[in-house]
């Protein structure tokens, strides 16, 4: 009949993996991107309604030098009242598991919302870019993104260490 549970080795969680939502979820400091207040990331849709724009970098290669997870988008002014779809990714032309995810949201002219995101470890150093879709097709929206360091280690010195290290930007 075989084992009571059709996992395989690699379904199992490891120390290290424990570790590393531990310190994601319970100690690590949050960043926004981008960090000067007078740059402006814009979403812009297709000029269709209910068609995506472009993809848009939203943090470049090489900003953040270590690993981390999108927690939250910030929305910082749109163009008007509108339903929103938006997508994340770690390339401008992404498949399969580049993509890092999506959410759907309706705001009033000027709204400003924070979006929950649950999205996959991204590696050191990798961009991110975003793009849009909207119900009337013309609206654009001013984003910002919430970042977390990720460490994978189960020393504790090393977790401690690591969130009183002051972060490079």
């Amino acid at each position: 009949m075989g084992d009571a549970t059709s996992h395989t080795q690699k379904d199992k969680l490891t120390r290290e993996d424990l570790a590393k939502y531990w310190y994601t979820g319970t100690m690590s400091r949050t960043r926004v991107y981008p960090q000067d207040i007078s740059t402006t990331v814009t979403l812009t849709p297709d000029a269709a309604a209910n068609t995506f724009g472009n993809w848009t970098l939203i943090i470049p290669a090489g900003t953040v030098p270590f690993d981390f997870i999108v927690n939250s988008l910030q929305t910082e002014g749109v163009g008007g009242a509108d339903s929103f779809f938006i997508q994340l990714s770690i390339s401008p032309a992404p498949s399969g598991n580049q993509y890092l995810g999506e959410k759907r949201f309706t705001l009033g002219a000027a709204g400003r919302a924070r979006v929950q995101f649950h999205c996959p470890e991204i590696l050191a150093n990798t961009p991110v870019y975003g793009r849009v879709k909207t119900a009337a097709g013309t609206t654009t929206i001013n984003v910002s993104l919430s970042v977390t360091r990720c460490i994978c280690t189960t020393d504790m010195k090393e977790l401690l260490d690591a969130k009183r290290t002051t972060w490079p930007w």
